[in-house]
C-alpha cells in the first residue's frame, strides 16, 4: 500500500485561517477593536441619566391665552437638557395645525424653537444646553399654531395664539 502525502494535507483554507491567528497584526487588531467596544461601553454606562422627575421641578413658565387662562405649564430640568410641557386645559388645535413653542429672549435676534406642545397630558421635550440657559432668565414664550410636523423653517410661520412670560427658575 503506497502513502499518498497529499491526502493527509488539510483542505487549503485551514492553513490559511491558521496563519491568520499566528500574526501579531491581526491579534493587535482584534484587540485594538475590543477596547474601542470596551470605551464606548464604559462611556455609555457613565452618561446615562435617569429621566428626571418633573413633578418635583419648578415651574418656569404658564402659557395663557388671551383671556389669561392657563393652558401648559412648562417645567424644566436643566441638567437633563429638557423641559416638561403640561397641558392644563384640553386646547384642540384646527385640523392639520399643531400647537408649536417658541422663546423670545431679549438679548438674542429671533425666536428659538423648542418643539410641539401637547393637546393633554405631558409630554418631554429635548432643549439644547443654551436653550435651557436661556429658559432660567428673562423672557418669554409664545405658542403659535403651525403646519402638522411643525414650521418648515426655523421661525414661525404663524402669529402668537398663546404666550407666557418666564419666571425665575434659579
Amino acid at each position: 500500500m503506497n502513502f499518498d502525502p497529499r491526502a493527509a494535507e488539510a483542505p487549503r483554507g485551514i492553513p490559511n485561517l491558521c496563519k491568520l491567528w499566528n500574526e501579531i497584526c491581526a491579534w493587535r487588531w482584534a484587540a485594538g477593536v475590543l477596547a474601542i467596544l470596551s470605551l464606548a461601553l464604559l462611556v455609555a454606562s457613565i452618561i446615562r441619566r435617569d429621566p428626571p422627575d418633573f413633578s418635583d421641578m419648578a415651574i418656569v413658565a404658564i402659557v395663557r391665552d388671551g383671556e389669561q387662562h392657563p393652558v401648559w405649564a412648562i417645567r424644566l430640568a436643566r441638567a437633563a437638557h429638557q423641559i416638561a410641557a403640561d397641558s392644563l386645559r384640553h386646547q384642540p388645535a384646527p385640523p392639520g395645525q399643531v400647537y408649536q413653542l417658541w422663546l423670545l429672549a431679549p438679548d438674542r435676534a429671533g425666536p428659538r424653537q423648542l418643539g410641539l406642545l401637547p393637546l393633554s397630558g405631558r409630554k418631554r421635550i429635548a432643549v439644547s444646553p443654551e436653550n435651557a440657559r436661556l429658559l432660567v432668565g428673562a423672557g418669554e414664550l409664545v405658542v403659535t399654531r403651525e403646519p402638522a410636523g411643525g414650521s418648515p423653517d426655523r421661525v414661525p410661520s404663524g402669529q402668537p395664539v398663546f404666550r407666557g412670560t418666564l419666571e425665575s427658575a434659579g
